[in-house]
């Protein structure tokens, strides 16, 4: 059958009767949705990509967030066939089975405010009283007005998205390297819509700028500096660790897993609490009631928080101990760790062998060291032993070759020696004063002189050659001997005068009386503890003995003291020095010294007539009744030359001088 319209022939054909044969042809998947699908896929985009958590940090427009939206609704083609539910039809069970997001026309479920509104005044129009007729108290309006009040509120909104449409299953563990990655990939990516990052109330600060909040509707005054640290903190969480894959390096598994084990989710459970609690706030009767109920709903919404987080933690364990990456990092450091220990040890067994060869080598030269010295030793010893014997043998045959001589020539010879025993000392003395050299050549000219007398005269001078050396040596030994015994008598001649010269001083003199009544008579070694004791308050860190006294001097000094006065043993300069020029340690010294030191004082003390007449005056003109220090200080002022303690003094010595008498 052929037809012909225009210029155009269309000719028909039977049914599957094709003029080529037939070939297969391969068809590529193209679009959008097939390239988000093979992005999730391959973990290329997170389970929120292209929602308005996801968008950029930078531009916080609610247009560019609403155009992203529409991008991935008009991207799906079963979106654009879906028939549009009519929330009419429905029966009052299967309105309540519908989510809010699908009681606003199904909107996506991270649609930002303008969409939320948008959907809200499209659904108006079709199921506002005015326009169905059914009245205020109609259901399905109710349901449409409750939904926008919900997702319109931020915090609302947050806690309606933590329970609606959302699995909670985690795998039960032990699953085999092979399915690890399809069992725990989805899981992640599912629980990932709970991360702080993709928080919807930083959504709605970055995107929903015209969203009302608890404020009674009136825009709030956006902080510009909380909005670029809100838009910074966002930037920095915008992209969690992918679950990655087999090939995934280390470093980033191990982030990945950081990420999990520090996870901090948004999710809110204040709705589900009070749905489980059966509280209504709103419906309290008084203020105490609302605020146990909130109470009440914020404990378990804290229990049910506690839960979620264990079970974060739960599906975290279980996925490091069936991740087969996890496995291999363990087998590649234990292996790391097997390897590291081998090398340790071999490099201890180097070391060890390299110091056993070291200790052996220096054992050997310590070996070798000690033979030689000891060989050294042994020709030294028989050296020693070399020379000894052979000064025995040259002391024998000299004693052997004048005895001989003298016998067979006493007659002739005894103008040498009057006895044989005067010649056996002689010979003995040049056998003990005698080198072997000297011996030798004695017996030498024994052996080469026919001559016997002179030879034993020869014998003779040596005697008196030896003799005289030592009388010198032991002239000299004495005269040193001696020089030394007169240094050490002249030294201690000198230390002894210096002693006798110097003159005992007040702080020495109450020490002394201190050591005298603190160590009784009857005690051993009592002076030696005396003077350890005086030297000890007196002369404490120095370290010159002559300024030290010994307990000689102290039994002098006490008796002195006790027939004479302290003041006779008294340094001149030290009983003419004024009080005030005295030291703390003299001052505390002088104020112990015992009553009859200060009985025994010279009662004149340099007073002349005139002055003791001034002291009378002003005694008698200065009554006891005025004030002792002013009385004395008045006194002293008509005293020429005198101070008020000298005056003081002057008083008490002419006082004391009276009871005497």
């Amino acid at each position: 059958m052929t037809s012909k319209c225009g210029n155009l022939v269309i000719q028909g054909i039977s049914s599957l009767d094709w003029s080529t044969p037939h070939t297969n042809k391969s068809i590529q998947c193209v679009g959008q949705p097939f390239l988000n699908y093979e992005a999730r896929l391959y973990n290329r985009k997170t389970f929120l990509h292209s929602s308005s958590f996801q968008s950029d940090a930078g531009n916080d427009s609610s247009t560019s967030v609403a155009a992203a939206a529409s991008a991935v609704e008009n991207d799906d083609p079963k979106k654009k066939k879906k028939k549009k539910r009519d929330l009419l039809k429905l029966n009052e069970m299967e309105l309540s089975k519908l989510s809010h997001y699908e009681v606003l026309g199904d909107i996506p479920m991270h649609s930002n405010y303008e969409q939320i509104k948008r959907a809200y005044h499209k659904s108006c129009l079709s199921y506002h009283p005015d326009k169905t007729g059914r009245g205020e108290d109609d259901e399905v309006f109710l349901k449409v007005k409750a939904a926008f009040d919900t997702l319109s509120d931020v915090t609302k909104r947050k806690s309606y998205d933590s329970t609606v449409d959302f699995n909670e299953s985690i795998p039960k563990g032990g699953e085999s390297e092979a399915k690890f990655y399809k069992v725990y990939g989805p899981v992640f990516e599912r629980n990932l819509r709970f991360a702080a990052c993709n928080d919807p109330a930083n959504m709605a600060s970055n995107s929903d700028a015209n969203a009302p909040a608890n404020n009674g509707g009136k825009k709030k005054k956006r902080n510009k500096s909380v909005s670029q640290s809100s838009n910074a903190e966002q930037k920095k969480d915008k992209a969690p660790p992918s679950f990655g894959d087999d090939n995934t390096p280390i470093e980033e598994v191990n982030a990945f897993y950081e990420f999990w084990i520090h996870f901090e989710s948004w999710r809110d459970f204040t709705l589900k609490a009070t749905e489980q609690t059966e509280h209504d706030v709103d419906a309290a009767e008084c203020r105490d009631e609302k605020r146990w109920m909130a109470k009440e709903i914020d404990r378990k919404a804290r229990a049910m928080k506690r839960d979620e987080m264990s079970r974060i933690t739960r599906l975290v364990e279980r996925a490091m101990a069936a991740d087969p990456r996890l496995k291999r990092e363990k087998e590649r450091e234990k292996a790391e760790k097997a390897r590291v220990a081998r090398e340790k040890k071999e490099k201890a067994e180097r070391e060890a062998k390299i110091k056993a060869e070291a200790k052996a080598k220096a054992q050997e030269e310590a070996a070798a060291k000690q033979a030689k010295e000891k060989e050294i030793k042994a020709k030294e010893k028989a050296e020693r032993e070399k020379e000894k014997k052979a000064l025995r043998k040259a002391k024998q045959q000299l004693r052997k070759s004048v005895m001989s001589s003298y016998q067979s020539n006493a007659a002739e010879l005894n103008d040498m020696w009057d006895n044989i025993e005067d010649m056996n000392d002689d010979i003995e003395l040049l056998c003990a004063e005698l080198s072997l050299m000297d011996l030798t050549s004695l017996n030498t000219s024994f052996a080469k002189d026919n001559d016997v007398t002179q030879s034993l005269e020869l014998v003779q001078d040596s005697v008196i050659q030896t003799r005289e050396k030592l009388k010198q040596s032991t002239e000299e030994h004495n005269r040193k001997r001696q020089a030394r015994r007169d240094a050490a008598a002249k030294k201690a001649a000198e230390q002894a005068k210096a002693k006798a010269m110097k003159p005992w001083t007040r702080e020495e003199l109450s020490a002394l009386a201190k050591g005298v009544k603190k160590y009784p008579p009857g005690g051993g070694n009592r002076w030696d503890a005396i003077a350890t004791f005086v030297n000890g308050l007196c002369h404490q860190g120095d370290e010159e003995e002559e300024n030290r006294r010994n307990r000689e001097e102290c039994i002098e000094a006490y008796n002195t003291a006790a027939t004479q006065g302290p003041t006779a043993i008294v340094a001149p300069a030290a009983a003419a020095a004024p009080a005030s020029s005295s030291s703390p340690a003299t001052k505390k010294a002088a104020n112990a010294t015992s009553s009859e030191e200060k009985k025994t004082e010279d009662v004149d003390n340099g007073w002349t007539e005139e002055q003791d007449k001034q002291l009378q005056e002003g005694l008698a003109k200065y009554p006891a009744s005025m004030d002792k220090n002013e009385r004395w200080a008045a006194i002293a002022k008509s005293v020429n030359g005198k101070g008020k303690k000298e005056c003081v003094l002057r008083f008490k010595a002419i006082r004391n001088a009276l009871k005497k008498k």
